[in-house]
């Protein structure tokens, strides 16, 4: 696997005025990186875009954008080619969160997240592909979710809601299809799969209970909270290495794959969490500790899959 240059690229993030977006855009610039930040707030942008040029001696751009809307996309792109000429990289990590049950989820909130989570990044693609095939190649990175790969029902907390998984599933689909289909034209298609990460998110959640809104209470995860710099640090070694499918820690991987095993003990645990928060939350610790030894055994089974795994290919006769 070639490892791609990064200096004097042209990289485009979006969702670059806080967290993951914010990071990627800083350790993207440490690396001599140009780079366009895109968000609706543009005082964060422009400090950001000011100190990444002081900081690191890069050019740098602040475009306000309402990544939903297809004709901020295209404008964005082409301010992108009408300061830099080019195209190199593209980080497609804006998003949105909500919560809420199935049976009670807005429609009108349903498909706005859609747009923002699921149609703003193919539409992104789909603008800057044409331009790096025939530049001879790049990297499009949409930043995903562990929850595009093992499913979350509501829980009366940030993060846990059908819709939302549902919307990073339909990344991850669209992520792998693409990555098959521009390969040969030099593209690399990068999906990253962080797990609860400390940022901003949680303040632009949509809520949903049937038309009433209600408040999100702010948690961490049970797997941990990580910071944004560390996730970007993996975004940008995934853009060198050309990688795939990129887990920031061992634990999200290796709960992604006992869930992916287990289905059945998975859901057994969720389902009684969620009945023990919606029936007391005074029995979170009781709840969180059932869905903890239930996350280790999920954590042992694949651990135990790989070793096997390992173990009978180094047996079999060549």
């Amino acid at each position: 696997m070639g490892r791609r240059q990064l200096a004097g690229s042209v990289a485009i993030v979006t969702g670059a005025s806080s967290g993951i977006g914010a990071a990627t855009a800083v350790v993207l610039a440490a690396h001599g990186v140009h780079v366009v930040l895109v968000a609706r707030r543009l005082d964060r942008l422009q400090a950001l875009a000011g100190d990444l040029a002081a900081r690191y001696g890069v050019r740098t751009l602040a475009v306000p954008a309402d990544l939903s809307r297809r004709v901020d996309i295209d404008r964005l792109v082409a301010e992108t080619l009408r300061a830099f000429g080019r195209i190199d990289i593209l980080v497609n990590n804006a998003g949105l969160g909500m919560q809420g049950d199935v049976a009670n989820l807005a429609e009108h909130q349903v498909r706005y997240l859609f747009d923002v989570n699921v149609y703003g990044p193919l539409l992104a693609m789909q603008a800057v592909a044409p331009i790096m095939a025939r530049q001879g190649g790049g990297a499009i990175v949409n930043v995903s979710s562990i929850l595009g790969k093992v499913v979350v029902p509501s829980l009366g907390m940030v993060g846990s809601s059908a819709a939302y998984t549902a919307s990073k599933f339909a990344l991850d689909a669209f992520s792998a299809a693409a990555r098959m289909e521009l390969a040969s034209q030099k593209i690399d298609v990068i999906t990253v799969l962080p797990g609860v990460t400390r940022s901003e998110f949680n303040d632009a959640f949509l809520v949903s209970n049937g038309g009433r809104p209600r408040t999100v209470p702010k948690s961490g995860g049970l797997l941990g909270v990580v910071p944004p710099e560390r996730v970007a640090q993996r975004i940008v070694r995934a853009i060198e290495r050309g990688e795939r499918e990129v887990y920031v820690t061992a634990k999200d991987r290796l709960i992604v794959m006992g869930a992916t095993a287990m289905p059945g003990l998975w859901e057994w645990a969720l389902v009684r969490l969620r009945a023990w928060r919606m029936a007391d939350r005074s029995r979170l610790a009781r709840a969180t500790a059932l869905v903890t030894g239930a996350s280790a055994a999920l954590l042992a089974v694949a651990v135990g899959f790989v070793v096997g795994s390992r173990r009978r290919r180094a047996s079999d006769p060549e």
